[in-house]
């Protein structure tokens, strides 16, 4: 199975929020998984930015054509379920067809 890295491309496909459903269909790179209470550094606005302790899940900093869930662009916060790699693996299908021959 392949999996969200920094740096990788990713498509939003879903959102539990109405300000986040704005987003889907939208291409993004990933900038990293933030864990809840994390501090970080926001690339887009350059703000260090901190996930409420109350956040039950990490959350995957994107940056690209998208809006924040303030009404800031260039950013937004999404779960990792409503991410879909666009990267190719490094094992391509044909590889694995001839690993199972």
């Amino acid at each position: 199975m392949y999996q969200l890295k920094p740096g990788a491309q990713a498509l939003i496909i879903g959102s539990r929020t109405d300000r986040g459903r704005i987003n889907i269909g939208k291409a993004v790179e990933l900038f990293g998984l933030c864990q809840p209470g994390e501090r970080f550094v926001n690339p887009v606005t350059g703000v260090v930015t901190q996930l409420p302790l109350e956040d039950n899940y990490p959350l995957w900093l994107v940056t690209g054509d998208v809006v924040a869930f303030d009404g800031r662009e260039g950013y937004a916060f999404v779960r990792s379920e409503y991410l879909m790699p666009l990267d190719n693996p490094s094992v391509s299908l044909t590889d694995e067809k001839q690993a199972v021959v």
